[in-house]
């Protein structure tokens, strides 16, 4: 089995470590591309999508404060680019209930667990159906 891309939009730093470790553990290694602002990530999925070079990316999750670009105005930036079906999570701390951008693309809007256990237990489920059972 192939190595799945990721590509991960975050500025927490301990948020990047707690996703990264998630989705590497039980030897099922992933090619994570860390980037820490929605421009600089939306450059690079033009790119990636526009070479179609074998690197588009299997799975985004992408954090919904980001400063520059967040990540909802990323789904409106690449949902035109290419004929590719990428599931986007959205990640947010901001303690909203419901699901309101599953119309602009997004597979999954998630709230951010406090607890360390549960956050990583919610990667590990993400980890299982978006790059095991669904990709």
């Amino acid at each position: 089995m192939r190595k799945k891309n990721v590509l991960l939009i975050e500025n927490c730093v301990l948020d990047t470590i707690l996703i990264s470790d998630s989705l590497q553990q039980n030897d099922e290694l992933c090619n994570i591309h860390l980037f820490e602002d929605g421009f600089e990530a939306v450059v690079q999925i033009e790119n990636m999508l526009s070479s179609q070079n074998g690197n588009v990316p299997d799975l985004i999750v992408a954090n919904e404060e980001l400063i520059v670009i967040n990540g909802i105005n990323i789904l409106s930036k690449i949902k035109n680019i290419g004929n590719f079906f990428i599931p986007v999570i959205i990640l947010t701390s901001n303690g909203t209930e419901g699901n309101p951008h599953f119309i602009q693309g997004t597979c999954c809007y998630i709230n951010k667990p406090l607890e360390v256990r549960e956050f990583i237990g919610v990667f590990k489920e993400i980890k299982h159906y978006w790059l095991t059972l669904a990709n």
